[in-house]
């Protein structure tokens, strides 16, 4: 694993550390890098460049460079093989640039691949029962042989269980720590800690050898949910963190599941909530798989839905043979002329924010490209492969 900090990277590792103690320094950073043009402008005059447009910006990036602090965090980073992705990184996780307040940086420890991006979301309570217990290993587990990674907190209870159902599995995980990433929390779950490194990947906001304070975890529960499709919630109490997370979700327009329990039940006041404000309702892998693109296809039937749906045109981005009904759809909308996401919507009867979800697997896959102001086109064959910024 490649762990240099380019120069580039340090300006916005500086910039996260300077967020903990100026949090309005970022807010007004990411409204200023909100224009489609923006992020464009960092890949090609460097991230200080375009930053030097936000006043005060560079000033704090200079005075945590020059401390003691930092120079610390750039030791760390090396000691404990963190890898940094930026909002200027190509690798960076797509579906969470799109949400509103991205985190400037992540430190990783693993490796991301672009698989993961079909990720779903599975959280509950820290002190489940039997039942919060199977359906949380059920479900995980399901979700991994499907094809989905699974994303959750490392936490004790439903999060723990949910890593563990993907791993058994032999899927993906990525678990979202609101700690420093070298601060394993609970300690007991320093295997498990392990294992998703080997087999995912292990992200934080938070600077090196931040403590795992309660007022850490709703920041971290909004990068859950934006890396994820969609949120499955497994028992959790009226006063849950887990609900925190769904509202996220429901904010970054993603779906929102929940496991329905005991009406006499605490643990299910919150689950039991959500079902009521219109989450969906599982009771089977179906329930959440028919709102999600699929991550894995076998029948060789969608050649011929495909072929009968779609006729490419002359210098298109050549049809895969594995998509679902509604991205068959979708893309039999989108030509070289860029399209609206509304026009979409109005055209499929489907939410904008399914649209979303799918238009965002289609741009996962290099099949259309996102234009300023939420225009979509179909990709060509000359720009197949190259990756747009403007988000």
């Amino acid at each position: 694993m490649q762990n240099a900090v380019s120069t580039d990277q340090q300006a916005w590792l500086a910039l996260n550390m300077a967020c903990q103690t100026w949090p309005a320094l970022g807010k007004a950073l990411a409204a200023y890098l909100a224009a489609p043009d923006r992020h464009e402008a960092v890949q090609q005059k460097g991230f200080q460049a375009v930053a030097a447009n936000v006043p005060g910006v560079n000033d704090k990036i200079a005075v945590v460079q020059q401390s003691q602090s930092f120079r610390d965090e750039l030791e760390g980073i090396r000691t404990h093989q963190v890898t940094l992705l930026t909002l200027a990184d190509a690798a960076y996780p797509l579906a969470l640039r799109w949400i509103a307040d991205p985190p400037a940086v992540l430190y990783m420890r693993g490796q991301l691949t672009p698989s993961h991006q079909l990720a779903v979301a599975v959280i509950g309570s820290r002190k489940p029962n039997a039942y919060g217990k199977m359906s949380a290993q059920r479900f995980s587990q399901t979700l991994a042989e499907y094809g989905y990674t699974v994303v959750s907190g490392l936490a004790r209870g439903i999060d723990s269980l949910a890593h563990q159902g993907a791993l058994q599995a032999g899927g993906q995980t990525l678990a979202v720590l609101g700690s420093g990433i070298n601060m394993v929390y609970p300690p007991e779950n320093q295997r498990l800690y392990n294992q998703i490194c080997d087999q995912g990947a292990v992200l934080s906001e938070f600077p090196l050898h931040t403590k795992p304070d309660r007022w850490n975890f709703p920041r971290r529960n909004r990068i859950i949910s934006g890396l994820s499709l969609g949120t499955l919630v497994i028992e959790a109490a009226a006063s849950s963190g887990s609900l925190h997370t769904a509202r996220h979700a429901l904010d970054q327009g993603r779906e929102v599941f929940a496991v329905p329990g005991r009406i006499d039940d605490p643990n299910s006041r919150g689950t039991n909530g959500l079902i009521k404000k219109g989450a969906k309702l599982v009771e089977t892998i179906d329930d959440i798989l028919d709102e999600l693109p699929e991550a894995v296809r076998t029948s060789a039937q969608r050649v011929q839905e495909v072929e009968a749906a779609l006729e490419t045109e002359p210098g298109l981005q050549a049809v895969p043979v594995d998509l679902s009904p509604q991205e068959t759809q979708i893309l039999a909308l989108l030509s070289a002329t860029e399209t609206h996401i509304d026009a979409i919507s109005t055209t499929t009867q489907l939410p904008v924010h399914v649209v979303a979800g799918i238009l965002l697997t289609l741009e996962l896959r290099e099949l259309v490209q996102q234009l300023p102001g939420k225009f979509f086109v179909r990709r060509t064959s000359q720009t197949a492969g190259t990756f747009d910024e403007r988000k």
